[in-house]
């Protein structure tokens, strides 16, 4: 509860901001899903023929997991809000649609048929007998639809498209469920409060409604069909007004753990001190492959990437040595040379993927390697990150090289990898190097005495016409070269991770002690 209570007092700015780009996510959507389902459901009540296939299309599309739908839309639209909202709004089609379209054919003929008796062209009969008598149903998968939108909305965090999920999975890192309720609870009650909103535009579009208001009531619909037009258009002019960008301005972005976003808001307030430029810290990503998208097709300007990252997973190339200078050397000029994406000096540290099991079991069994490791894996379950599982440099290759057949896998998001290990949920975890909860939870990370991992230097990234435009971003950028060893990024990630800190917050105070801001 004091959590909860911390979160809403210190961070309500914060939150704020994050509600209204829910909003917008998910009102943008919905708008988006009543402009395409109801003309489209309309037409298939006068093409019924082909209406079950299309309806089945857009069934099918809510079988989607809607993470593996938003991250498919990256590659071909990139990261941010636009992939986002086209998934949003697909997932709004088929309440919709579908209702619109049982609304509509099951407006009872006899009444149709009365109206055509009077003369009424199909037009008139469309606008003042089937869609008033079917408004009641159309406005039930409206606000289907709106619930299921500002639901899967929270997901949207996860490609930097921002909203209340981001504080979620912030939480989930950080074991702070205060975290997790203040995206959680506002999310909730963004539903309801829609909800309640439709349901009065539901009756007072039914025809019982206006039949009682007469004049009134149908001048009152109107009001409110308007204003909530006028919502909507404001909606989609919010970011080209108040909340456009700013000239001469850095975007920022990294991906969603720990180390990453402190170091984001290291870097930026560093830019802030130091130039005259304006930094954009954008939402953070899950995973590798959304900041090497938007950083090519320039939704970012800068990022914190590693080195054997870069050369595994980017350039997809491998080199006959591991010596961290010479891999620096080589995806500095291949990284450039191939996406002109420049990186400057490596800030010091070394965050490399690790085997990692519980302290005292590496001392009951006597394991100090991952080789010695091997015959005891067959009784243990290892627990790691969804992109570990499936990268070159991941599991497939740990397996094939050590031999390594563990009793069970299971996939777990960073922020609760540590916790599982640490309450024997699972036996062996693909830890950071320089995560601070390997000391705190006692912990053993084992040598990689075959040298499966390449080396993991952290270094900034920064698109070569940013830096053409901003030359003096470089040596700005590079103030922070070897500053950070391992074990001071393990002390800064412990800070956030178990103190409970802001990102920005250590940020600000690593400046501080390094002399570099005031």
């Amino acid at each position: 509860m004091a959590q909860t209570t911390n979160a809403f007092t210190t961070r309500w700015t914060e939150i704020w901001q994050l509600i209204l780009e829910h909003l917008y996510l998910s009102l943008i959507s919905i708008g988006l899903a009543i402009l395409i389902s109801v003309p489209l459901g309309i037409y298939l009540t006068r093409r019924k023929k082909i209406a079950e296939p299309i309806i089945g299309i857009t069934a099918i599309f809510q079988t989607i997991p809607s993470l593996a739908l938003l991250v498919f839309l990256v590659p071909f639209i990139g990261t941010g809000k636009a992939p986002a909202i086209i998934a949003l709004t697909i997932y709004g089609l088929l309440p919709i649609l579908r209702n619109t379209y049982l609304g509509i054919t099951g407006v009872d003929r006899s009444t149709v048929e009365a109206g055509v008796g009077m003369g009424m062209t199909s037009r008139q009969v469309l606008w003042m007998v089937e869609l008033p008598l079917a408004m009641k149903v159309i406005m039930g998968g409206v606000r289907t639809a709106t619930v299921l939108i500002v639901g899967v909305a929270t997901i949207a965090g996860l490609i930097g498209a921002g909203g209340l999920g981001d504080l979620i999975f912030r939480g989930l890192q950080t074991y702070n469920s205060g975290l997790i309720l203040a995206g959680a609870i506002p999310a909730a009650l963004i539903a309801i409060i829609l909800d309640f909103v439709l349901k009065r535009i539901e009756y007072n579009s039914s025809t019982e409604a206006l039949q009682k208001k007469g004049k009134r009531g149908r001048q009152m619909t109107l009001a409110i069909a308007g204003a909530s037009a006028l919502l909507f258009i404001g909606m989609v002019i919010w970011p080209f007004i108040g909340g456009g960008q700013a000239e001469d301005t850095i975007t920022i972005t990294g991906k969603s753990f720990t180390e990453q976003e402190i170091l984001v808001h290291v870097y930026g307030k560093l830019i802030e001190e130091e130039t005259d430029l304006n930094v954009n810290y954008e939402s953070f990503i899950s995973g590798s492959a959304g900041v090497f998208d938007g950083l090519k097709q320039g939704s970012y300007d800068m990022s914190v990437e590693y080195t054997g990252t870069i050369l595994l997973n980017y350039l997809k190339e491998e080199i006959d040595s591991n010596d961290p200078d010479d891999v620096y050397d080589y995806v500095k000029d291949r990284f450039n040379e191939e996406f002109n994406l420049q990186l400057l000096d490596p800030i010091g540290f070394n965050n490399t993927y690790s085997v990692t099991i519980r302290q005292a079991d590496a001392e009951k069994y006597g394991i100090k390697t991952i080789s010695q490791l091997q015959p005891y894996a067959g009784n243990m379950r290892f627990g790691s990150e969804p992109e570990f599982l499936e990268r070159a440099d991941g599991y497939p290759g740990l397996q094939e090289l050590y031999g390594l057949d563990f009793a069970s896998t299971q996939t777990l998001d960073t922020g609760i990898m540590y916790s599982a290990i640490k309450n024997n949920e699972v036996d062996a975890i693909d830890a950071y190097t320089t995560d601070g909860r390997i000391q705190a939870f006692d912990l053993k990370v084992l040598e990689d005495d075959k040298q499966f991992f390449p080396p993991y230097y952290a270094i900034p990234v920064v698109r070569g016409e940013v830096l053409e435009e901003y030359p003096e971003l470089q040596d700005v950028l590079n103030m922070l070269a070897g500053k950070i060893d391992d074990e001071r990024m393990q002390e800064l990630n412990k800070r956030v991770d178990l103190d409970g800190k802001k990102y920005e917050e250590v940020a600000e105070e690593f400046l501080k002690e390094e002399g570099l801001i005031d």
